[in-house]
């Protein structure tokens, strides 16, 4: 009886794990999806892929780093933080990651921010030529993992996205089997007792 108690209390906390897991990368997506810029403020962080060579050697194309929540007081030149920018001057912003090259306050008591990416052929900093407030800035760099930047590439791919699908379809139709093999299993030993 007892054996059969554990096994019962044990079954449903890895449902409500699962369920828990579930509501949380659920509403992860749904963030993504619809309120992007809010995700690292709620979860505290967000992954980003490395899509350029500007931050070799430190940060490599197809990393995937790892950014958090930060506050803008806490914020220190060389840091490196991941923010919006128009780097074509085109009217669009994209998402960059650089380094702190300097934080000042404008005469509004708002936070500026000038980053940098590389050196010149002499080996000197050379800033960027945008200029970033707060909101511009998305997240501090946490750490990285590289490559797995290819794995995210791949799931965001049109192949990838049916993988996803057609294996998603795959383990809920083996769950469906086991679960009613079980059921079947079980009605079987309630008429043999």
């Amino acid at each position: 009886m007892s054996e059969n108690k554990n096994k019962k209390i044990y079954s449903l906390i890895k449902m409500i794990l699962f369920y828990v897991l579930v509501f949380f990368l659920s509403m992860f997506v749904i963030f993504e999806v619809f309120m992007p810029k809010q995700t690292v403020k709620v979860f505290g962080f967000k992954p980003y892929n490395v899509i350029t060579q500007s931050m070799e050697p430190v940060l490599k194309v197809n990393d995937l780093i790892i950014v958090k929540n930060f506050d803008v007081e806490d914020l220190e030149e060389e840091d490196i933080i991941t923010f919006y920018a128009d780097i074509d001057y085109n009217g669009e912003k994209e998402i960059v990651t650089h380094y702190i090259y300097s934080i000042d306050m404008n005469d509004s008591d708002e936070y500026i921010i000038r980053t940098n990416r590389h050196f010149d052929e002499d080996n000197n900093i050379v800033p960027d030529t945008w200029i970033l407030n707060e909101d511009d800035v998305l997240g501090l760099y946490s750490f990285k993992i590289p490559y797995l930047g290819y794995v995210t590439e791949f799931f965001k791919s049109p192949f990838g996205i049916a993988a996803i699908v057609v294996n998603a379809g795959i383990i809920a139709a083996i769950v469906i089997l086991i679960k009613r093999e079980k059921k079947m299993k079980m009605k079987e030993d309630e008429q043999i007792e």
